[in-house]
């Protein structure tokens, strides 16, 4: 836990100006000299307080320019068995799902410990592309045991969710589920659709999302750019 020092109260006032001042993502930050005045405080403390929202991904610099507000996190609540698509509908972001590829595969060795059927299992494998505000945040593969939606890939997947789809289409109760949250380096095939660089630090999400009856419904895993995503723990 970081100490409630100067530096970090003053980035607490800045991200409080951000969010409930007119300040909107892309536009520049006040310069050092005003945020000082404006607050009371050092240029020195000001030059802290910014360097921790560059930290967190708050801010970008530009090179003799300044400081400019990042993009708005999307945040995921992971208390709630929620889909990304509802997460960002909710805030009213613009969004789109490219379809990347999807087939028809069998359920392997090392993929069957994860999503707990055995082998030779049919499942549908789905990779999707989303892209907010025309950029590519994050890559998004899903592991769906055919018999719990066997036309699944008939359906529009560009347009839906899959768990809207599972649950209005096939009538699939969504109980519960298990996430992993860690994080991986790009690879260059993860790089290239994401339009990053490989090596970049990426946050990878593992998860289970099982039925009522404890039956596997989706195994999934994403790679979602670390300074677009943030999670909470919120029961609201």
């Amino acid at each position: 836990m970081r100490l409630l020092t100067l530096d970090v109260i003053i980035s607490n006032e800045i991200k409080y100006m951000i969010d409930h001042q007119p300040i909107l993502e892309g536009e520049k930050l006040p310069g050092e000299r005003e945020l000082a005045a404006l607050l009371d405080v050092q240029r020195a403390t000001v030059r802290k307080g910014l360097k921790i929202l560059l930290n967190e991904g708050w801010i970008y610099a530009k090179n003799r320019s300044g400081y400019f507000v990042s993009p708005k996190r999307i945040k995921k609540n992971v208390y709630f068995l929620d889909s990304t698509s509802k997460s960002i509908q909710t805030e009213g972001t613009e969004m789109k799902l490219t379809l990347v590829k999807c087939e028809t595969i069998e359920v392997g060795k090392e993929l069957s410990p994860r999503i707990k059927l055995p082998l030779g299992t049919k499942l549908f494998f789905i990779c999707r592309l989303r892209t907010v505000k025309n950029e590519h945040v994050s890559l998004e593969i899903s592991y769906i045991p055919v018999e719990q939606a066997p036309t699944l890939l008939e359906k529009d997947l560009e347009k839906k969710a899959l768990y809207e789809i599972l649950e209005q289409e096939y009538l699939v109760d969504l109980d519960h589920s298990t996430q992993t949250i860690t994080t991986e380096k790009a690879n260059s095939q993860v790089a290239d659709l994401l339009d990053i660089e490989e090596g970049t630090s990426l946050i990878r999400e593992d998860g289970l999302v099982s039925n009522r009856e404890g039956e596997s419904v989706e195994y999934s895993i994403s790679y979602m750019k670390m300074d677009r995503f943030e999670y909470t723990n919120i029961n609201c």
